[in-house]
């Protein structure tokens, strides 16, 4: 039955997404006299407020409010494939609580966890000094505890921003003790980042965290967090996980940063036409119905 109406949850959105889509670009199509180029960006626009359009006033949408019916309909519309005679469109969309915020990182026994799981993957723990860098403000001292500044005094350094903020950081990491181990852990997929300076109430969403969160929380080897990974969706309480004491005192560590049910969406959005390609991602917040944390590449 919760099968059989995440189906039609997701066929009615993509049908309407679909038509709604297809017109715009008709119009902006019919519309636009300029160049190739600033077409191509007003279509750009086009599609992404059809979308947001789409979000905010379809009904079946509005009907997602717990963690069953997200689950049943990022399984059913996790990727949706559209097209319109000379420009596709691919949409994804997962939970955007599926990662770990590095603020909230901020006490002894959460810092020692991620310590702890730096260790299992032979990374030095200065890279926690790194992420501390990038989180702490400017120091009129200097009072540092990495020289990632030394050679990039412009960088932000208030909270972690971006992926690109994020990755300067795992270059420096990099440069500075000659090994690749962070691409065992790959941060710029782990880590949440935001544009927004809220990641301090970042919330997990147990449901959906990536295998590598399980590892952090837990303490656990990989085969065991996969198997949570793969168990989620239907998470309500701390029973439903099947923890053992231990892992259950582990979790505890991180009690307020955890959830059973977190109303956002990531979605990107690819758009291809000719040689020319465009990636919008963003988060939707489904109880307020408002996008955030726009990026945009070109």
């Amino acid at each position: 039955m919760r099968n059989a109406i995440a189906l039609m949850i997701t066929l009615f959105f993509v049908m309407a997404l679909t038509v709604s889509i297809g017109l715009g670009l008709k119009y902006v199509k019919e519309g636009a006299q300029s160049v190739n180029q600033e077409q191509f960006l007003i279509q750009i626009r086009s599609v992404l407020a059809d979308f947001l359009t789409m979000l905010r006033k379809t009904p079946q949408i509005t009907s997602i409010n717990s963690a069953d019916t997200l689950s049943l309909f990022l399984s059913q519309a996790s990727l949706i494939p559209l097209s319109n005679n000379d420009m596709s469109v691919i949409i994804q969309m997962s939970s955007a609580r599926d990662k770990i915020s590095p603020e909230i990182l901020n006490t002894k026994v959460k810092r020692n966890a991620f310590l702890a799981f730096l260790a299992r993957n032979g990374i030095n723990p200065d890279y926690l000094n790194i992420l501390d860098d990038l989180m702490g403000g400017i120091k009129v001292d200097g009072s540092y505890k990495s020289d990632i500044f030394t050679n990039r005094p412009t960088l932000f350094r208030n909270y972690i921003a971006s992926k690109q903020q994020l990755e300067v950081a795992d270059t420096f990491y990099t440069e500075q003790f000659h090994e690749q181990s962070l691409q065992k852990i790959m941060p710029t997929k782990l880590f949440y980042t935001s544009a927004e300076s809220n990641a301090s109430n970042y919330k997990m969403d147990l449901n959906h965290i990536k295998p590598m969160v399980w590892e952090i929380l837990l303490g656990c080897d990989k085969q065991r967090a996969e198997t949570l990974s793969k168990k989620g969706g239907y998470y309500t309480n701390e029973n439903d996980l099947g923890l053992s004491e231990d892992e259950n005192l582990s979790l505890m560590r991180f009690h307020q940063n955890i959830s059973f049910y977190e109303p956002f969406i990531a979605v990107k959005i690819t758009i291809i036409k000719d040689d020319e390609q465009a990636i919008i991602s963003f988060e939707y917040n489904l109880q307020s119905k408002k996008g955030s944390n726009f990026v945009l590449e070109v």
